[in-house]
């Protein structure tokens, strides 16, 4: 058994962490900078989240599935809208057994639970300082906490990461950063009329539907726009734009009547674009997740722009965490461990996840599923590969690795075949 426990926010990698290690530690100090009633607010926008069989597997360990589940929406897979010489194709990839929820009925029902538990998150916290060699942190109001163990959770604006970056003897704080790569508006709009017809009924709405072109109003203008349906607590659309950060929020927000104006009464519209809110997506850059008790996790150590995947992989690689406490000497021994593992395999997922948000994997990703129909190789990381049920990260990304050096080696035989028959024809005709 160890002393303190200190972890900074209480997002769902926060909580399930807490809930995750609590049996190994006499004390647990959750520190979050929001407001009670800005955490827990169940009105206005939140994200939908499709949890993966590993993190399912967390959620279920930490007792909060079942609650979970009373409010989930069926989900049946990814509908990819692509424009080809003018005509829209679709491309729909389905998987059985998965279901969405809102991200603030997750956040509610962890909270309940760390309450249940005798677990306090200390609310509109405010981290001022971290001691890295003799391991305190130092709170606003509740002044100096020592802990055995310190865990970032903090996001991808993480104070905690800025604190190591500042901190760490083997890297410079310029390796750590947060890059902005794109901007994003979320907001709700009931399901109802053609917009349900088209997004939000039957197995093609219940379906992360994405849209991979720019409007053919405004080429130029990075816009893309992503759907899900949802059935609890009531039938809803859940719309994400994302776009280019050259955009004005006014230009977006005429695009965005473009695109739906032809399925939504505009007073709607209007007042689903009010209630909605925007942000950036922002790449995590760390070369470590740790320094001496402290570990980042989470959006803290690899955030990413997610489709689906940056959460899951956040709850389920923590999970590594209480076996490499048990058998290890020391805690910085068990997660210099997880670095090694874990977070390895994290930033070589994150390494992808930027590939992805730049826009430059669709050959790879076509290659890749067009293998796993043939059974040569695996899914695709950004497609089903993290919802297989033996997903385990470090094993995956060896096989994620495994395959695409085999994809290259199978393109570049190809290649290499056509020249030979291209010059084998050549000399045929000039004989």
């Amino acid at each position: 058994m160890h002393g303190t426990l200190v972890i900074i926010g209480s997002g769902p990698v926060g909580m399930a962490s807490a809930l995750l290690l609590k049996d190994r530690f006499e004390r647990v100090v959750v520190l979050e900078r929001q407001s009670k009633e800005k955490f827990l607010r169940k009105r206005g926008f939140t994200f939908p989240i499709v949890f993966s069989p590993a993190a399912r597997a967390v959620l279920r360990q930490i007792g909060v599935l079942d609650a979970m589940n009373q409010e989930r929406s069926p989900y049946f897979g990814v509908v990819v809208h692509k424009r080809v010489l003018g005509a829209e194709l679709t491309w729909t990839a389905k998987r059985a057994g998965i279901y969405s929820h809102w991200r603030n009925h997750i956040v509610a029902t962890l909270y309940d639970r760390l309450a249940a538990e005798g677990i306090t998150v200390h609310f509109d916290s405010e981290l001022e300082d971290i001691d890295f060699t003799d391991n305190f942190c130092t709170e606003a109001t509740l002044g100096s906490i020592p802990f055995d163990l310190l865990l970032g959770a903090d996001g991808v604006s993480s104070q905690t990461r800025k604190l190591l970056a500042r901190s760490h003897p083997g890297f410079g704080p310029d390796a750590f950063n947060a890059e902005v790569l794109d901007h994003w508006y979320a907001y709700r709009l009931p399901a109802e009329g053609l917009l349900d017809e088209r997004y939000g009924s039957g197995d093609h709405g219940y379906a992360l539907h994405v849209h991979t072109d720019n409007l053919r109003q405004d080429p130029e203008a990075k816009f893309r726009v992503i759907t899900v349906a949802m059935t609890q607590p009531r039938p809803e659309v859940s719309v994400v734009i994302k776009h280019g950060p050259d955009l004005s929020l006014e230009r977006v927000r005429r695009l965005n009547a473009a695109f739906f104006g032809s399925m939504v009464d505009d007073d709607v519209l209007d007042q689903g674009w009010a209630d909605g809110v925007g942000g950036e997506y922002r790449h995590v850059m760390a070369p470590t997740f740790h320094h001496g008790s402290a570990l980042l996790v989470g959006d803290a150590a690899h955030g990413f722009e997610g489709n689906g995947d940056l959460i899951n992989l956040g709850i389920s690689s923590v999970a590594a965490l209480p076996d490499l406490l048990d058998n290890s000497t020391t805690i910085p021994d068990a997660l210099a461990a997880y670095d090694a593992t874990v977070g390895g395999s994290l930033r070589e997922y994150s390494e992808m996840a930027l590939r992805r948000s730049l826009e430059q994997i669709n050959i790879e990703v076509a290659a890749f599923e067009i293998g796993a129909l043939l059974r040569l190789n695996g899914h695709h990381p950004s497609m089903w590969g993290i919802y297989e049920d033996d997903f385990e990260i470090c094993s995956y990304m060896k096989r994620y690795e495994r395959d695409r050096n085999r994809l290259r080696n199978r393109a570049a035989a190809l290649a290499g075949g056509l020249v030979v028959a291209g010059a084998s024809r050549l000399r045929g005709r000039r004989a």
